[in-house]
């Protein structure tokens, strides 16, 4: 069992460098092709659809290791953490059997030391954790990376507000924000500035800003933003309200979250500390009962 569990690990291992080897170098040349051939102002609206990812990226042998939606949610999720580096679809899709068959040489070592039910079920554990690893890796730095985004967009609009009323246009402020703070929120404000000066339209710039972030209060500000440009609403005045409403936004769910706190300290409360409470009440009270039945004292 332990030889077959090998091998399943070494085809597997085979398959990933298969994947980065002469699926990624094919892949390459095409893009490289297409690099050419395709204007940079289509690239750059193209790059960010999850269609056209889709298509682009199941190849190979991507098309055998997850379906077109498990595809696409991986890729938002990959679009949503930034784009960290090392973190490819292709190497999600590949690194995910292998972790699989990692955990199921873990079954397997488990069986051969001779166990029951327990070595089953710790087996099958380890195996779907391997396996669904990668997702929840991605997705939580996704999570956090949208929290942070969320937890910084009041302090810089703030800052907007001071430097449009200061003299400064409202890309002007926002191109200085975006190089003077540091955080995933001032590195999207970056790209949206050079989205603009590559030449795209200043509402699809925000727009991609909030299909590329996907966070309801920079939404809520990008759709504020452009209504107000439709009505000629002064720029100032609408940053200033919108980071008046984020900052009673960020309160709110600042105190919904410590309401919560006590719901979720039950759980613990009941599990843990509870028992460990009866046992130091009543045990000396059943250990008394115990010495006198067994001398007779009744």
């Amino acid at each position: 069992m332990l030889i077959l569990g090998a091998l399943i690990l070494f085809a597997a291992c085979a398959a990933l460098a298969v994947a980065f080897g002469v699926v990624g170098a094919s892949d390459k040349v095409v893009v490289a092709r297409l690099a050419v051939t395709t204007p940079s102002r289509q690239r750059e609206r193209e790059s960010d659809s999850p269609d056209l990812v889709v298509e682009n990226k199941r190849s190979g042998l991507t098309k055998l290791l997850a379906s077109a939606t498990a595809v696409r949610k991986i890729e938002r999720n990959i679009m949503l953490a930034g784009r960290p580096p090392g973190w490819t679809l292709r190497r999600i899709l590949v690194l995910k059997p292998v972790l699989g068959c990692v955990g199921l040489l873990i079954l397997l070592a488990a069986l051969s030391g001779g166990g029951g039910t327990l070595a089953w079920l710790v087996g099958i554990a380890a195996t779907l954790a391997c396996f669904f690893a990668p997702d929840a890796i991605i997705s939580r730095r996704a999570q956090d990376r949208q929290l942070q985004i969320q937890h910084d967009l009041p302090d810089i609009l703030d800052q907007v507000t001071i430097s449009v009323e200061a003299g400064l246009s409202f890309e002007a402020a926002f191109a200085r924000i975006g190089e003077r703070r540091k955080g995933p929120l001032a590195d999207e404000i970056v790209r949206t500035v050079q989205d603009m000066r590559l030449g795209m339209s200043r509402r699809e710039a925000y727009q991609a800003l909030a299909d590329r972030t996907d966070v309801e209060d920079l939404s809520s500000f990008v759709k504020a933003v452009t209504q107000g440009e439709q009505y000629g609403v002064s720029i100032s005045s609408i940053v200033r309200n919108q980071s008046e409403e984020m900052r009673m936004r960020r309160k709110t769910r600042a105190e919904a979250t410590a309401q919560k706190v006590p719901v979720k300290i039950l759980f613990p409360l009941i599990t843990c500390i509870f028992p460990v409470l009866m046992i130091v009440v009543l045990a000396p009270a059943f250990i008394n009962l115990a010495n006198t039945l067994t001398n007779g004292d009744l």
